[in-house]
């Protein structure tokens, strides 16, 4: 097998969003945060985000999320 450099990244894995860690397991019910982002990246933050929050609540059934997209970012609430 032959190592390549210099091969570019394919456009959609080049495009993804990394929000870091979210304390969603230290929010109260009623607690709400914010994820900071540009207006232009809500759209991908926002999808990572709700892909985060199903598998978070797939495993710990007795926590339960919104989120919605604000102009500084997207919000999250413990419901």
């Amino acid at each position: 097998m032959k190592i390549d450099s210099d091969v570019p990244l394919p456009r959609h894995l080049k495009g993804r969003i990394r929000i870091g860690s979210l304390p969603l397991l230290d929010l109260g019910v009623g607690d709400s945060i914010l994820v900071e982002c540009s207006p232009d990246e809500i759209d991908r933050v926002l999808h990572s985000v709700r892909t985060r929050l199903s598998r978070l609540h797939s495993k710990n059934k007795g926590f339960r999320f919104s989120s919605t997209a604000e102009k500084k970012g997207i919000r999250i609430w413990r419901v």
